[in-house]
């Protein structure tokens, strides 16, 4: 996008308030949906606080076919709330203090700047932090630690209605072979089989780990030939997602499980990852504030995370480790 100044033609922009108003909702947008879990999950827009995800479910009873029938099985509609926190991150940025470096000399001229040097740089940056931000919340966000959603790694745990745990979860070890426990591939095995049969039939089933565990997990691919058939390219590390063989389970890292050895599945359909993205105030503005003579930086976004669970339907599961 090319910003005009005030040296560009004869027409006065000290009025036009924040250069990214024509692509703030859309950086934002890239900033939010961007991150790693939205792209493998279900996003719903328009959440503001709190609002139901409404559920359908369905027992069928099927009977022979004859006149005298009988009414039978059930449907059932039930809810579970997801909550979207908000969330600001405001930057004051004062153009003086690059008078002594050499980004100066890419000012305009004059004691007054409405402008710095790489504005699209350091929106481009706020885009990258934002998702890292929100990566590692949908993970790692408690109601015990402050927030107002538990995210991911909560909500997939041991012990949680609906949440099947793989058999003896073991770390990732770089030199367990095939069968063994340890072995990656293997401990996703034996991930997807804590899955109850109708969530194996799924095609939408995604894996996540941290990214230590994922360059393990593709090392294991390679020793073991798959690096040609389920890898493919040597674009691997730039798509960062894998298949697993055989199987049509995604597998992709995240950096909100960095530091940890846990490793969930799930559909990526009853995953919900919920913002807001319909509301004027949510973009970003990068603007110029004559009151205190500074270039100003501001997001304003919500977001949110919550799985759907229905009964104790294994449709999640864990390996158990923290």
């Amino acid at each position: 996008m090319k910003i005009y100044s005030e040296q560009e033609f004869s027409y006065v922009v000290s009025s036009i308030t924040g250069y990214t108003d024509q692509v703030g909702g859309e950086l934002l947008a890239k900033a939010l949906i961007g991150a790693t879990t939205p792209k493998y999950s279900s996003v719903r827009l328009g959440i503001k606080g709190t609002q139901a995800l409404n559920l359908l479910d369905s027992n069928p009873t099927f009977q022979a076919g004859n006149c005298s029938l009988s009414t039978s099985g059930t449907t059932t509609f039930t809810q579970r709330n997801i909550t979207t926190c908000p969330e600001t991150l405001f930057e004051s940025l004062c153009y003086k203090q690059l008078y002594p470096t050499y980004q100066s000399m890419l000012m305009n001229a004059g004691q007054t700047s409405e402008t710095v040097p790489f504005e699209n740089q350091i929106a481009d940056l706020k885009v990258k932090q934002i998702q890292q931000r929100i990566e590692d919340q949908l993970w790692n966000a408690t109601t015990a630690g402050g927030s107002c959603f538990n995210g991911l790694s909560y909500l997939i745990t041991s012990g949680n209605t609906g949440i099947g745990v793989s058999v003896s979860g073991t770390a990732f070890n770089s030199t367990a072979a095939y069968g063994s426990n340890g072995n990656p591939i293997t401990e996703v095995d034996k991930l997807i089989n804590a899955l109850d049969d109708n969530a194996m039939s799924r095609d939408d089933l995604v894996v996540f780990m941290s990214y230590a565990n994922w360059r393990l997990y593709l090392q294991a691919l390679t020793r073991a030939n798959f690096f040609a058939n389920y890898i493919g390219t040597s674009d691997i590390t730039n798509n960062m997602e894998a298949v697993h063989p055989n199987t049509n389970v995604k597998v992709v890292p995240t950096l909100g499980l960095n530091g940890s050895n846990k490793i969930t599945i799930g559909p990526k359909e009853y995953t919900v990852v919920g913002f807001d993205l319909t509301s004027d105030h949510e973009k970003m503005d990068m603007w110029y504030s004559k009151d205190f003579d500074e270039i100003r930086f501001r997001a304003n976004y919500n977001y949110g995370v919550q799985i759907a669970q229905f009964g104790s339907t294994k449709y999640f599961a864990t390996n158990g480790l923290s």
